[in-house]
């Protein structure tokens, strides 16, 4: 039999004298082993490491879009002047582009 199915079937037991002395400058409150099962709310507790998974999700996230950016960035530099009239970017612009951090994100200069 599990110990919550014990505790339901004992009786509930008022507090102890010695119990009643410490809690006279608190406020009332009843603790849990002195409730029945029943009435004890369940509430479901996020697990710490569910919040660490969700952190370092979005890190991860921020880190690949850096490093495509920089990729982006670099392959955009060896572009031949052919290739960059196709697209309609200048060799200024590029030039622009490529001093810019890799934080910083691409701007769309085909407008």
């Amino acid at each position: 039999m599990s110990t919550l199915l014990q505790e339901c079937q004992q009786p509930i037991t008022a507090p102890r004298p010695r119990d009643r002395v410490a809690a006279q400058g608190a406020t009332p409150r009843a603790s849990a082993r002195h409730q029945p099962a029943a009435s004890v709310p369940h509430c479901p507790v996020e697990a710490p490491r569910a919040r660490w998974r969700v952190i370092l999700g979005s890190i991860v996230v921020t880190l690949r879009e850096w490093r495509r950016r920089s990729v982006a960035r670099r392959e955009l530099a060896y572009f031949d002047e052919r290739i960059l009239r196709d697209i309609g970017i200048h060799r200024s612009i590029v030039e622009y582009e490529m001093r810019q951090s890799f934080w910083r994100p691409l701007r769309d200069w085909r407008d």
